[in-house]
């Protein structure tokens, strides 16, 4: 019997993956699961990203990290299930740039995938903003959140184009660390553990339902 490729859960570094790690360390088919940090920010996290699709040849992509709210809601503490992921150049929203028309600067999670870890985590959906930065002005803020986003995290739109560029079903589950503005970095600091901790238990709830459904109808 072929052996099922495994699904890639991938984050910006170690820490935001360590309690799902720590988890599957006490699970008996955690053969089915590989988690890899990729990368912080969107260039190093596109490379990791894809070097491990490359490598893993999974069957689905999630990522999994830490994010900033434009607004009072998703609030800090929340976890939200990306939806729509946009690249965002400030320089662009200024107009002083523009993206030329062959490059992507959107991507939409797959639907079935989003559902499911939504439902498993009791989440909420938020469509994000990959920014090169870390938006640390409120005006700033509230342009970007102008183009329809709600939140802001520095790689899910990389990962997302490298799961998109293999083809495969790509979800992004981001705990609410911060609110974005002056404050953000203080914030996150203070947060960023229990963020973690909350996005990283989504994804174990929609692990273990998977898993359950397997054992009731096995191959």
């Amino acid at each position: 019997m072929a052996r099922e490729a495994p699904v890639l859960i991938v984050s910006a570094f170690a820490p935001e993956l360590a309690p799902l790690v720590a988890w599957l360390g006490t699970r008996p088919r955690r053969a089915g699961v590989v988690c890899q940090p990729a990368g912080i920010g969107a260039v190093d996290a596109a490379a990791g990203a894809a070097a491990a699709i490359a490598r893993t040849r999974p069957r689905a992509v999630i990522f999994v990290g830490t994010a900033g709210s434009y607004g009072e809601r998703p609030a800090i503490g929340a976890v939200a299930v990306a939806r729509r992921i946009t690249l965002a150049a400030t320089a662009v929203l200024r107009g002083d740039a523009y993206l030329p028309g062959p490059m992507p600067d959107e991507v939409m999670t797959d639907a079935g995938l989003r559902r499911a870890l939504r439902r498993a985590g009791r989440a909420q959906v938020a469509d994000v903003a990959t920014t090169v930065g870390i938006t640390r002005r409120r005006a700033l803020a509230t342009r970007l959140a102008a183009t329809g986003a709600t939140v802001e995290n520095l790689e899910a739109f990389a990962v997302a184009r490298a799961a998109a560029r293999a083809a495969l079903p790509f979800a992004a589950v981001l705990g609410i660390a911060n609110r974005v503005g002056p404050n953000a970095h203080r914030e996150w600091r203070a947060n960023s553990q229990t963020a973690t901790e909350a996005a990283c238990a989504v994804v174990r709830a929609w692990l273990g339902e998977a898993a359950a459904r397997r054992i009731r109808s096995p191959n």
